[in-house]
């Protein structure tokens, strides 16, 4: 009897968004909102969301007012790339001059507690699986992947 083969699942189809965002505090809230709803379709877990959510603030807010100088002649970039189920790779981009993220201190070393700086390109690394710069610094790219759900535990203290 001959084999039949099901025709295998097509790979699922990435989904993109484009748009600009005003170089203005206002519009980050909306700027995040808009990014939120085209990454749902990776199923990422409410707190991925919320670490996401986060993340973005910071690199939506480095954008608008330390590379645009809150600049209402200049717009972010921001590009949206969802692999449905998988994962999203979300770029920031700003008219500025960039810096050199390779020179941003620890603010978690002794030394630097106190003093202001760092903490937010700190912040994003912690909270998404990849943090990367290009183009001197102008543009950064945050990927978050869906992870497995994890296991429940037990609750620290119960005995069994």
């Amino acid at each position: 009897m001959p084999r039949v083969s099901r025709p295998s699942k097509p790979p699922a189809q990435e989904r993109l968004l484009q748009f600009e965002m005003a170089s203005e505090r206002p519009a980050v809230g909306p700027a995040i909102e808009q990014i939120l709803s085209a990454v749902k379709h990776v199923r990422l877990s409410q707190d991925r969301l919320s670490d996401l959510a986060v993340a973005l603030a910071e690199a939506l807010s480095n954008a608008a007012i330390h590379g645009n100088k809150l600049n209402p002649e200049r717009k972010v970039q921001v590009r949206v790339a969802v692999l449905p189920g998988s994962r999203a790779v979300i770029e920031v981009q700003d008219d500025g001059s960039g810096f050199d993220h390779a020179r941003v201190s620890d603010p978690t070393d002794p030394e630097r507690l106190l003093t202001p700086g760092g903490r937010g390109v700190f912040l994003m690394r912690q909270l998404v699986d990849r943090l990367e710069y290009e183009r001197n610094g102008t543009l950064v790219r945050l990927t978050v992947e869906r992870r497995p759900a994890r296991p429940a535990t037990a609750e620290a203290g119960s005995h069994s």
